[in-house]
């Protein structure tokens, strides 16, 4: 099993080195593998001037800004890319929406895996991208590279979080590739419920032993909060094992209920620990 198909898409000149390292990275796990690099042209915003008609100047320019940032971003993919044999090739596709990543998900169909840069508050082409759509609508696993963290030369050691929930179950075979090449790879189910019968199954033994009949070198844990955020804890844990790689399913509490109350999902993407791949 591995990741034949990979998507590097990529936003801005600033994020397109760690999108195409971490590319690189994943595709090193495999053999046959091919990068595709992808850049989305979205939708303009269009403004009124003030006799009521749209401003053409903004379409021409929203034009010309795309233009200059996909041949840029095209250059710089070909020529990081050409130093090694890994096939590639690079595509410009347009978004229906003002998002970026909405544009993704036609080109996802074709791919296994999609790789994408965490938005950089200091990178005007990617901080007001929504990346909700390349989790919830491309039907692939997305792996999220970190603007502040470096990328890590292989991935030794990877957290798993789950809840007994679908979407962590997804997260956790659509990372089986990388959790066969890992050194270990622990599953944490924080405040997991009690079972009434004591004679019940550990909670995460099963999907320890399913992953440990592919070969994964698993071990299951059962974390007491004690009150503490769940995201402090696996952030906790991820730091103490200096671990290269989380896995988790993603918004398996609805989108709203994470804009209203906050969620794992929402403080992840806004704070990444580490390379983070979601599923849902």
């Amino acid at each position: 099993m591995a990741f034949r198909t990979i998507i590097a898409f990529i936003r801005s000149e600033r994020e397109a080195k760690r999108v195409i390292d971490a590319a690189r990275l994943i595709a090193s796990s495999s053999e046959r593998t091919h990068i595709i690099g992808l850049y989305t042209i979205p939708s303009p915003i269009v403004y009124a001037d003030p006799t009521g008609f749209a401003d053409t100047t903004l379409f021409e320019a929203h034009e010309q800004r795309h233009k200059e940032n996909s041949e840029a971003i095209t250059k710089l993919f070909n020529a990081e890319m050409g130093r090694g044999k890994i096939s590639h090739e690079f595509r410009i596709v347009r978004s229906e929406s003002s998002s970026p990543s909405a544009g993704v998900t036609q080109s996802a169909l074709r791919a296994d895996i999609i790789i994408a840069g965490q938005p950089d508050p200091n990178d005007p082409d990617s901080v007001n991208d929504v990346t909700d759509p390349l989790v919830m609508e491309s039907g692939r696993p997305v792996l999220f590279v970190p603007y502040k963290v470096s990328i890590p030369e292989r991935i030794d050691h990877v957290v798993l979080a789950f809840n007994g929930k679908r979407e962590a179950s997804r997260a956790a075979f659509d990372a089986l590739p990388l959790l066969l090449k890992a050194h270990s790879v622990d599953i944490l189910w924080i405040d997991p419920k009690k079972p009434l019968d004591p004679s019940l199954e550990i909670p995460g033994t099963p999907l320890s032993d399913a992953l440990r009949r592919h070969g994964v070198n698993v071990t299951p844990h059962i974390v007491d909060s004690h009150g503490e955020a769940t995201d402090k804890v696996l952030r906790r844990r991820i730091a103490e094992t200096n671990a290269s790689l989380f896995v988790m399913g993603a918004y398996s509490q609805s989108r709203l209920k994470e804009w209203v109350f906050g969620g794992v999902t929402s403080s992840i993407m806004a704070d990444m620990p580490c390379l983070t791949l979601m599923s849902r």
